[in-house]
């Protein structure tokens, strides 16, 4: 209850057009319930040809009936209520009367029916603008989680997540709200006219609905487990897949389509026998609910009858009574049916909620904004991904405004981790990172982040134009500015070599182009917002010689005059770095310039050796 509570409050900015499919839902199930009663007067009209007399107030107070009594005033008011419309009804010749009865049937249906059309159209409307909210707070979310979330929840869950998850809510808030209240209106007024009728009838009617609501409930909670182990099943199918088209090179050059397939049929396997689990426990409720439902049926009609024979009651009531109850048994079967698309929304939600349940990054305190004038130090930073497993240990250094810091080191050695911590992708464990003084936990996040500009080995573009791409997060770029920014990065020819120049489309990932383009657009991003710290993962091992002497050329022109902190592959292009800082197994080995550490023949030494081929 506290999973559906949850998703209640999504309603509450709706509650003005709420309050109005109440009002038009009580109008319908009134209205439906009032058809009933048109059940007797029909017969009589059709069985009496000659005049009918409407009964009088005080014959139908005198009369004893098998029905529930009421207090005196209330029988007065249903026996008034009852000769107006009688009075009304059996006026006139027979045909009159048939043609009076017609009009007044059609009249209401006619309004149920323009009620059920409101509530079907309001509901809709109500579940969307909430499964809006729903998408768009998670995708809000997604945006405010630390790096971390993303490093340990694979891409497809996340994916599966916002889309399958969200779409399995559709109708569990307003749908079952407008549903439940519906139908418990069609069953008290139902239940009030057979109550009228005969009360002993009534109680056989209800004999078997504990027994029916024990074993649905039953089945529901089976359902809900199974449903959760589905929609688990859907996520690691939706992973499989989601990596198999996004290493589809890698998959075809290993040869691995064979390996691919059994992985993914093996996935898909458990989650088709999952759903027909979760599909045989639905299918027991309405079957098992209709059978019980029967066996009552048969037992109202024999003892119904017998009252009937007895002259007991009239037929036609017994007729109404028939009606009535079968109007029960179906909103009884709708609400059976309720639970189970409950019991399967709600391992949704609790799926949903999970993600919205993630702590988000700290932002700091929005007053205190990012200021570089002095000097960025990192005093005693450590970092764990794993706790006691640490990948930083007591890491210190201090770098001025204009400096160019290389990082360098072996795979493993907490190179890119280091210049994560910097625009706070990551929180030192232990240790502090400050900037002129100020602790960077206490800075605005946004304000930190303005301050740097982020070009990485792994160039991550969008399936936009090439303009958007390179004026990313920039609203309402000038052309010129977006153009000498390009030259600048070396760019702009290559641009104009395309079919509509900076207005190309150029696909998911920015796929059409080459590696050596996508980085000459990474780092026109990165200049456009003229950051004054850069971070930067060399990307120019991956390239040919032609695009990393291009590249190059463009990354000589981004470091002027910018503090920069460059992750160093190739050696030879941090040569002229201000400060080299060695990392190696999480510690903080080496430091200085390029000549002083190739004169003391330590870590970094024997590394350039390794790559120029100088080691013996």
């Amino acid at each position: 209850m506290k999973t559906y509570r949850r998703l209640l409050l999504y309603a509450a900015p709706y509650w003005k057009r709420c309050v109005l499919l109440l009002v038009v839902i009580t109008l319908f199930a009134t209205l439906n319930g009032f058809s009933l009663t048109l059940i007797p007067p029909f017969l009589k009209i059709l069985l009496h040809n000659g005049p009918i007399e409407p009964a009088s107030i005080e014959s139908q107070m005198g009369i004893e009936s098998e029905g529930i009594p009421l207090p005196a005033a209330a029988e007065k008011l249903k026996a008034s209520v009852r000769h107006r419309f009688e009075s009304f009804m059996y006026r006139g010749t027979a045909t009159e009367r048939l043609q009076r009865f017609c009009f007044v049937m059609i009249l209401i249906m006619f309004v149920k029916n323009v009620m059920a059309y409101i509530q079907t159209y309001m509901t809709e409307y109500l579940e969307q603008k909430i499964l809006y909210r729903i998408r768009t707070g998670i995708f809000s979310h997604l945006q405010l989680l630390p790096l971390g979330f993303f490093d340990r929840v694979r891409a497809g869950h996340i994916i599966s997540k916002l889309t399958n998850d969200v779409h399995l809510l559709h109708g569990v808030v307003i749908g079952v709200g407008a549903s439940v209240i519906r139908n418990a209106l069609l069953t008290t007024i139902a239940i009030f006219i057979i109550l009228s009728v005969s009360w002993k009838l009534t109680l056989l009617t209800f004999i078997v609905i504990p027994i029916n609501v024990f074993l649905v409930g039953l089945i529901g909670s089976r359902l809900r487990r199974r449903s959760h182990r589905a929609q688990e099943g859907m996520a690691d199918m939706t992973s499989s897949l989601e990596e198999s088209i996004a290493g589809v090179r890698v998959v075809k050059a290993f040869n691995m389509g064979s390996y691919e397939n059994r992985r993914f049929e093996g996935f898909s396997q458990r989650y088709m026998m999952h759903n027909i689990k979760m599909k045989m426990w639905g299918a027991l409720s309405s079957p098992t609910s209709e059978f019980l439902g029967i066996i009552s049926f048969g037992v109202i009609l024999w003892y119904g009858g017998n009252l009937v024979l007895r002259g007991v009651i009239g037929p036609e009531m017994l007729v109404m009574f028939v009606a009535a109850m079968l109007f029960v048994v179906s909103p009884m079967k709708e609400l059976s049916k309720l639970n189970n698309v409950v019991q399967q929304s709600l391992a949704s939600a609790q799926r949903v909620f999970a993600i919205l349940d993630e702590p988000v990054e700290p932002a700091g305190t929005s007053d205190v904004t990012a200021s570089f004038k002095h000097q960025i130090v990192f005093d005693n930073v450590s970092f764990e991904y794993v706790a006691h497993q640490p990948v930083l240990r007591d890491v210190s250094f201090r770098v001025t405004p204009g400096q160019v810091v290389a990082v360098v080191g072996p795979s493993g050695a907490g190179k890119t981790t280091l210049v994560d911590m910097i625009p706070r992708f990551y929180l030192p464990t232990t240790g502090t990172i400050s900037f002129d003084g100020v602790d960077s936990r206490t800075i605005g996040l946004e304000s930190l982040r303005s301050l740097m500009g982020v070009v990485t080995q792994d160039t991550i573009l969008f399936n936009d134009t090439v303009k958007n791409n390179i004026a990313y997060g920039i609203a309402n770029p000038d052309d010129d500015t977006v153009e000498r920014t390009a030259r600048m990065a070396n760019a702009h020819e290559f641009i104009m070599a395309m079919p509509h120049g900076y207005d190309t489309m150029i696909g998911d990932r920015g796929m059409q182009l080459s590696g050596g383009q996508r980085q000459r657009l990474a780092i026109a991003r990165a200049l456009l917002r003229d950051p004054e710290i850069l971070i930067f993962d060399e990307a120019t091992s991956a390239l040919d010689t032609e695009s990393e002497l291009l590249v190059q050329e463009a990354i000589d022109r981004l470091l002027k005059g910018r503090t920069t902190f460059v992750i160093a592959h190739r050696l030879s292009t941090i040569q002229h770095a201000d400060k080299i800082l060695v990392l190696e197994g999480g510690l903080l080995r080496e430091r200085g310039t390029h000549d002083e550490l190739m004169d003391r023949e330590g870590i970094y030494k024997r590394l350039y050796d390794l790559q120029f081929g100088f080691a013996e």
